[in-house]
């Protein structure tokens, strides 16, 4: 593995660092070469990630260390030693590598068979034994449903829903309900949950009403279209948190180069919760 580090690194360094007069014609004429391998680098001081240079996200981490470093660096200051963390929609592991160093343990949702098997080859690597991935989507009850594949040149765009931009292809994969889960392992219940599953959280939280009215989660980090008010788009969302008492506030852009209008919220149920970076309160009771 340390080889393997090494030469990720090394082509890291070439592509970012590397001065030479053929560089520009080398990158631009054999960029697709360059997407083809998956490489091991160095992530969060202390781990190594498995990435591909012709995914969107992981080209992201690959050039600026992490993917929406915002949330990262939230993570670092609000996870405590004793904390459950969730991770739904967890792609390749990005933010469960750095949740997994922070707390007693994290869940790891991810249903795409894709990301799921990078991410188990990152947790695998890295030997993070307090993380338990479920290779499963989160939703209104247990059963099977779609799940719509995005491009591989973003595969963390795949979602429940229909995709606009269209997708390479349909798989069956395992549904199950966060209240009926914990009903079962009442030992996985979330204090902290980051919850990113392309337009489909509404039917998380359908899944998970008890969850929110047990008090026991405290922050919950989820992605959503912004309205023109300044709050999510997703009315059933603003309804899941409402029910449950939760007041919600602005996150940051869940994706600073990407003009799509999809931002982070932060949903708290205990004003003790580390604040989001942008302040303003939105009120899910409005």
């Amino acid at each position: 593995m340390t080889r393997q580090v090494w030469l990720g690194e090394s082509l890291r360094w070439y592509l970012t660092q590397a001065r030479h007069p053929l560089k520009n014609y080398v990158v631009g004429h054999y960029w697709a070469w360059f997407c083809k391998p998956r490489v091991w680098i160095k992530y969060d001081e202390t781990s190594a990630i498995n990435v591909s240079l012709g995914d969107y996200l992981q080209q992201r981490i690959f050039f600026e260390g992490y993917y929406e470093r915002i949330l990262v660096e939230w993570l670092k200051r609000t996870l405590q030693p004793d904390d459950v963390f969730w991770d739904v929609g967890a792609n390749i592991g990005a933010v469960t590598l750095v949740a997994a160093r922070l707390c007693r343990r994290v869940v790891a949702f991810e249903p795409d068979p894709r990301s799921l098997q990078v991410l188990t080859r990152n947790v695998r690597t890295n030997r993070m034994e307090n993380v338990e991935i479920i290779p499963a989507a989160l939703g209104e009850g247990d059963g099977t449903a779609i799940l719509h594949q995005a491009a591989a040149l973003n595969t963390g765009m795949s979602s429940l829903l229909p995709l606009q931009g269209g997708t390479i292809g349909n798989v069956q994969v395992q549904v199950i309900a966060a209240d009926q889960m914990i009903e079962a392992r009442p030992e996985l219940s979330p204090t902290v949950m980051k919850l990113d599953v392309e337009g489909a959280e509404h039917l998380v939280l359908r899944g998970a009403a008890r969850m929110l009215r047990n008090r026991r989660i405290r922050a919950i980090v989820f992605e959503d279209r912004c309205g023109s008010d300044g709050r999510p788009a997703n009315q059933a969302l603003l309804d899941s948190f409402r029910d449950a008492h939760y007041e919600i506030q602005p996150f940051g852009t869940s994706d600073e180069s990407a003009n799509d209008g999809m931002r982070n919220f932060l949903a708290t149920s205990a004003a003790s919760v580390e604040p989001a970076p942008e302040r303003r309160t939105v009120s899910a009771l409005a």
